[in-house]
């Protein structure tokens, strides 16, 4: 089970620190649900997305209170009862790197990437090599990528595994997070099948086929028109049921909770394939599918294996900036939780 802090709800106003009392209830509830967990942190995203009405004015202010959080969390954790990860911030790599020299100090299990920079994968490579020259990685557990759900992005943070497991820490891992699948039910819309072509990776969604007619004995055992663990076992009248006639939808919870798990499920999917095509693509070297992605993927490995950051440099121009993340700033932690949609 991993674990948020609250640095989500503090980017969007919803959650104020105000007393070692607030630290400490978050700290606890943590220790008592997860085994993996991000330290509060309070996100430098706002800062850009939406800067007159945050709290925080700069970014030395959210790492001033995100120092404070951290020594409470230092002292008062209970030790070996929950996997901490220290989570990085900055809207700039000059932030990012201020950030980082600040925290490194605070002995955690692991790291989480948070902020604008986080899916930019010369940022993020430049980073762990860093990390790894300082010795910050070797006897670590846990690296979180907060709020991601692409699938080209997972196909790079599986490469970016691998290499730290062979080169840094065989026993390092890597995971990411998003609450896509969930939040695609308040527009109505559901995973359909990924789109693999020589530029793109994406998961492609639909609006839900929800209709009075699927209640009829005809039409109500019609399949679940896309494949997912759950929805291979439903049937159209399994999530059209009796609704309200002048919404339009005809729906009650539990066909919200079949929706939810068969996005779940579809999204799991499409990122298990995208590996398994990159895997196959890397033996010969041949990327067909995600031809950008399949450059980076063969790069990161080359560069960890010489543990050069003056390799990382030289494939700056060629290989990482013409991912999908790197030419522009994503949303911060905004995107924390959703990423999506665009």
């Amino acid at each position: 089970m991993i674990a948020d802090s609250g640095g989500y709800q503090i980017a969007n106003d919803r959650l104020q620190i105000k007393s070692d009392a607030d630290r400490h209830r978050i700290l606890k509830w943590i220790e008592n649900t997860a085994d993996v967990a991000m330290t509060l942190d309070v996100p430098t995203g706002p800062l850009i997305s939406n800067p007159g009405a945050y709290q925080f004015k700069t970014s030395g202010e959210c790492l001033t209170a995100t120092l404070e959080h951290l020594d409470y969390f230092h002292r008062h954790r209970e030790p070996g009862k929950v996997r901490f990860l220290n989570v990085l911030q900055g809207n700039t790599p000059a932030e990012a790197d201020q950030w980082y020299d600040a925290v490194k100090s605070y002995k955690f299990e692991g790291w989480a990437f948070g902020g604008q920079l986080r899916h930019n994968f010369y940022q993020l490579c430049r980073r762990i090599l860093i990390m790894a020259d300082q010795n910050q990685l070797q006897n670590k557990h846990w690296i979180h990528i907060l709020g991601t759900n692409e699938l080209d992005t997972a196909v790079l943070l599986t490469a970016l595994q691998r290499a730290i497991n062979r080169t840094i820490n065989p026993n390092l891992r890597i995971s990411f997070d998003t609450s896509t699948p969930f939040r695609l039910l308040a527009f109505d819309r559901m995973f359909t099948l990924p789109t693999f072509e020589t530029e793109r990776m994406v998961m492609g969604t639909l609006k839900v086929p929800e209709d009075r007619l699927f209640r009829e004995d005809k039409k109500r055992n019609l399949p679940w028109p896309w494949p997912s663990p759950i929805g291979n076992r439903m049937v159209m009248g399994d999530y059209c049921v009796t609704g309200s006639l002048n919404s339009g939808h005809f729906r009650d919870r539990l066909s919200e909770v079949l929706l939810a798990h068969h996005n779940l499920g579809a999204l799991c999917w499409g990122v298990t394939t995208a590996n398994r095509i990159f895997d196959v693509s890397s033996v010969n070297h041949s990327h067909k599918i995600g031809k950008s992605e399949g450059a980076a993927v063969e790069i990161i490995d080359r560069v960890f294996q010489t543990g050069g950051m003056a390799d990382l440099e030289r494939y700056k121009s060629t290989t990482f900036d013409r991912l999908r993340h790197s030419q522009k700033f994503d949303d911060g932690d905004v995107g924390r939780y959703w990423d999506e949609l665009r």
